[in-house]
């Protein structure tokens, strides 16, 4: 049976809820907090929140203010960036907690979002940026890794649904700029890497048993 958008699963892991929970209060945060018209701030972004938290390469190392790193992770430029972005986050995040567990689904997403975007400043110098989407694509590299046959222990499949969003949500990003393209890029290919190592370990360890 064809299955519809409606029918795509997003009952949310403890990890995962936590990540998405922290991400709506920055966001609610940012329009109590103002720093421009109350409706620029809810379709457009920008506010006290995003400039105190976004990440800029000058910002990291001239200032010394590397917490932007992580706080960069948890803003979003409008509603538009931050509904896109969660409904991401459910999908793949998810998938990766039922494997690695809350705990470890936390620190991926959090030290996966201040590589992306430590490696992503050493390109962009002038540049800055926030969204969730830094995590996420780390998740998305580990989830896709393990979307592969021989690691059946980690095996992750994606609902006819998922994938589509998720494609559609890769496709929208490239038409976002250089930048965005760079970040997922960048994100996707550490998860990549993790995802293979972490798949590799847990191999071993099930045949060992």
């Amino acid at each position: 049976m064809r299955e519809s958008w409606t029918e795509m699963r997003i009952k949310s892991r403890k990890a995962t809820l936590t990540i998405a929970v922290l991400n709506i209060l920055a966001f609610i945060t940012n329009l109590v907090l103002g720093g421009g018209s109350f409706f620029g701030l809810f379709i457009s972004g920008g506010g006290y929140l995003k400039e105190y938290g976004e990440v800029a390469f000058n910002l990291i190392t001239e200032q010394g203010q590397w917490w932007r790193l992580l706080t960069c992770g948890y803003l979003h430029m409008g509603i538009i960036h931050l509904v896109g972005n969660m409904v991401a986050l459910q999908i793949v995040g998810n998938k990766v907690e039922e494997k690695t567990g809350l705990l470890k689904t936390l620190l991926l997403y959090n030290f996966g979002t201040m590589l992306t975007a430590f490696l992503w400043c050493l390109i962009f110098r002038n540049g800055t940026i926030i969204g969730a989407s830094l995590g996420i694509f780390v998740l998305l590299g580990m989830a896709c890794v393990w979307c592969r046959k021989g690691q059946e222990k980690q095996r992750v499949c994606f609902s006819l649904a998922e994938k589509r969003y998720l494609i559609i949500y890769t496709i929208v990003g490239c038409f976002l700029g250089i930048g965005t393209i760079a970040v997922h890029a960048i994100g996707f290919l550490i998860g990549m890497s993790v995802g293979g190592i972490y798949g590799k370990i847990i191999y071993s360890r099930a045949k060992s048993e």
